[in-house]
C-alpha cells in the first residue's frame, strides 16, 4: 500500500487506539487481533546515541553568542522538524537570536566531535535488527534528520541493508508531532498503521506514532516522559532488546507485561556497587578452609568468571543495567562450590550434589542473596541543569532486592549454567544472560585446565593420563562438533577432548575470540601423550578446531 491509500484512510477516519495486541476502533470496541509486520524507528537517541553530542553542540553554539539555552528548550527539539524548532527558538529569543545560524554552528561542533568519537549503536540495536531479518519483518526509518546527514549514518552503523525504506525530515510537508512521517513509512514497506510498530525516544515522536494509530513503544534516552506522553505509548522499556520478545507477545496474542517493563525503565542508570559485593562475597568464602587449594581455586575462578560476563555481555550489545546484572551473575555462579567442598571435599557433582542446583538453592531458598543485594545502587535523581551527569547524590539509596523478573532471571542463569541445554521456551533476554554467564564459565576452564594439577582435574595419576588412548567414540562426537557428554568418555585422554570440546558450545564469538586471546585453549589443545595414537589423534582433533575457530572469528584473529 503506498502512502497516499494510508494517509486517505487516515485522514478518512480509519485512526485506531492499540492495545494489548487488539485493534480498536475510536469508540472503543474490540476488533480482531492485528498481527505485527513492520518496524519503524526513529534514527538519533533510538538507533544511535547521537543525543548528549547533539546537548553539547547546543550548549557550544550558546556559549559562542554569549547566551543561555536551557535543556528544556534542546528537549523541545527532539524529534521535531525544523520549522516547529524554530518556531520554539524563536519564542524563547524573542527574535533576538538566529536560529540557523546557531544551528549551523551546533551542527559544526558535532562533526568535529565525530572527528574523534565514533557514534556509538545504541544497546540492542543489531540483536533487533537479525531478530527483524530472522522473523521476515518490514523494517524503516522515519527521522526528522536530513537525508545528506542521516543516510550516512544509517550506513555507518550497519542498518542500511536491513531497512525497505528511509523517510527523512526533509521529505515530508507535515513533521513529527504530525503522522505524515510514519504514514508514508508504512506506505513505504506496504503495511497497515495498524501493523506497524514506533520505536521512539522523544515526545514528538511518541505523538506522531500514536497519531498515525501505530504502536509505540518508547524507550528513554535523554527525555523523560510525564504521564501524559506515556498514556499515548503501548510500552515503555529500556532497551532495543527487549523489542523481539515485546512484539513476539503481541503477535501470540497474549499481554505484553507493561508495568514490568516500565519499572525496568524507570531504572535509568543502576549499578552494582562491586566493592560491597565483593566484600560479602570475601566474607562469606573466609568461612571455609583457606589452606584449601580448591577454595583458593573456586575463588579466583569466580572473580575471573564475573569479568568475562562483563566483557561478553557488552560485545553482545546488552545494556548498562544488564551488562552490571551479568557482572553480578559471574560473582554468584559458583557459591555453591564452596559448600560442596565443605560437605564431601570435592568438585564432581556425580559423586555430590549439583553445584549449580545446590548455589542457586542456597540463594534464592535459602535467602543468602539478600548478603549482596543490599549493595545494588539505583540512580533515579533528575537534575535538568547537568548534561555529564545527569544523576545526583540526591537520588542514590538502596535497595534489597531487584524487581521480580530480574530476581528470577538471575536465578534462572545461576542454576542453568552448567547444564548441557538451557531449558526451552526461555526469552530473548534471559536466553542471553544464560548464555552470557555459560559462555564466561566454559572460557575459564579452559585458563584452569591449564593451571591445575592434572590429577586434580582428571581424577587420574599423571602416568595413567599419558598412557590413555582417545577412544574412537570421542573422536566421531568431537567431528560432529558439540559438546562431548561425560556418558561416553572412557579414558583420562577423552576427558582432554571433551574439555576442547567446550569451545563448540560458545554462543557469543567474542567468547571465542577471548579463548584466542588467552592461548589456553592451544595450550589444551598441544598436550603431549606418551602414547603415539593419542598424539596423532590430537593433531587431528587441533586441525579440526583451528579451522572451527576460524570459521567463528575470521583467519585475522584466529
Amino acid at each position: 500500500m503506498y502512502e497516499a491509500e494510508v494517509s486517505e484512510k487516515f485522514r478518512n477516519g480509519y485512526l485506531r487506539s492499540v492495545c494489548n495486541g487488539c485493534r480498536f476502533d475510536i469508540l472503543g470496541s474490540r476488533m480482531e487481533a492485528v498481527m505485527i509486520k513492520g518496524i519503524i524507528f526513529d534514527m538519533d537517541g533510538v538507533m544511535i546515541d547521537t543525543e548528549n553530542q547533539s546537548n553539547l553542540g547546543w550548549l557550544w553554539a550558546a556559549s559562542q553568542k554569549n547566551v543561555e539555552m536551557p535543556l528544556w528548550l534542546i528537549d523541545s527539539f527532539k524529534g521535531a522538524p525544523a520549522k516547529l524548532s524554530q518556531s520554539f527558538f524563536d519564542d524563547y529569543y524573542h527574535g533576538e537570536q538566529d536560529y540557523w545560524e546557531m544551528r549551523t554552528m551546533r551542527t559544526e561542533h558535532v562533526y568535529k566531535i565525530r572527528e574523534t568519537e565514533e557514534v556509538p549503536v545504541k544497546p540492542g540495536l543489531h540483536m533487533l535488527l537479525d531478530y527483524i531479518k530472522d522473523n521476515s519483518l518490514k523494517c524503516a526509518v522515519a527521522t526528522s534528520t536530513q537525508k545528506s546527514s542521516a543516510e550516512k549514518s544509517l550506513h555507518r552503523i550497519g542498518a542500511w541493508d536491513y531497512l525497505s525504506g528511509v523517510v527523512y525530515g526533509d521529505e515530508v510537508e507535515h513533521g513529527k508531532p504530525e503522522p505524515d512521517i510514519f504514514l508514508r513509512a508504512a506506505g513505504f514497506i506496504g503495511c497497515e498503521p495498524s501493523e506497524c510498530v514506533v520505536i521512539e525516544d522523544s515526545i514528538n515522536g511518541i505523538k506522531a506514532g500514536h497519531a498515525a494509530g501505530m504502536k509505540v513503544i518508547h524507550i528513554p534516552d535523554t527525555i523523560e516522559i510525564n504521564d501524559d506522553i506515556r498514556r499515548l505509548t503501548s510500552v515503555v522499556c529500556h532497551s532495543l532488546s527487549d523489542v523481539p520478545d515485546i512484539v513476539d507477545t503481541w503477535n501470540e496474542g497474549k499481554v505484553a507485561d507493561v508495568e514490568g517493563y516500565y519499572e525496568n525503565a524507570k531504572i535509568n542508570r543502576v549499578y552494582v556497587d562491586r566493592v560491597h559485593v565483593k566484600k560479602a562475597f570475601a566474607e562469606y568464602t573466609a568461612a571455609y578452609n583457606a589452606d584449601d587449594p580448591k577454595i583458593k581455586l573456586k575463588v579466583d575462578h569466580t572473580y575471573r568468571v564475573a569479568a568475562l560476563c562483563e566483557r561478553i555481555a557488552k560485545a553482545a550489545g546488552m545494556c548498562a543495567y544488564d551488562v552490571e546484572l551479568a557482572w553480578l551473575s559471574g560473582m554468584l555462579h559458583d557459591v555453591g562450590r564452596f559448600e560442596q567442598i565443605k560437605r564431601y571435599n570435592t568438585f564432581s557433582d556425580a559423586d555430590s550434589v549439583d553445584h549449580a542446583k545446590f548455589g542457586a538453592d542456597l540463594l534464592f531458598k535459602d535467602g543468602l542473596i539478600s548478603t549482596f543485594l543490599n549493595g545494588m545502587v539505583k540512580c533515579t535523581g533528575y537534575k535538568p541543569g547537568a548534561l555529564e551527569d545527569r544523576y545526583s547524590s540526591d537520588g542514590v539509596f538502596l535497595y534489597d532486592r531487584l524487581n521480580k523478573s530480574d530476581m528470577e532471571m538471575l536465578e534462572l542463569a545461576i542454576r542453568c549454567h552448567n547444564m548441557y541445554r538451557i531449558p526451552q521456551g526461555l526469552n530473548r533476554r534471559e536466553q542471553a544472560f544464560c548464555n552470557v554467564l555459560r559462555d564466561a564459565d566454559k572460557v575459564d576452564i579452559f585458563k584452569v585446565n591449564i593451571d591445575t594439577p592434572l590429577e586434580e582435574i582428571y581424577n587420574t595419576t599423571t602416568e595413567e593420563l599419558m598412557k590413555s588412548d582417545i577412544t574412537d567414540e570421542v573422536l566421531e562426537a568431537f567431528d560432529e562438533e558439540h559438546c562431548i557428554l561425560k556418558a561416553i568418555r572412557r579414558t583420562p585422554a577423552d576427558t582432554v577432548i571433551g574439555h576442547v570440546s567446550l569451545a563448540y558450545e560458545l554462543v557469543y564469538d567474542e567468547s571465542v575470540r577471548i579463548t584466542v586471546e588467552q592461548g589456553y585453549l592451544a595450550k589444551l589443545m598441544h598436550f603431549h601423550s606418551d602414547n603415539e595414537a593419542t598424539n596423532r589423534k590430537m593433531a587431528m582433533v587441533r586441525e579440526k578446531m583451528d579451522s572451527y575457530v576460524k570459521k567463528r572469528i575470521g583467519e585475522k584473529d584466529a
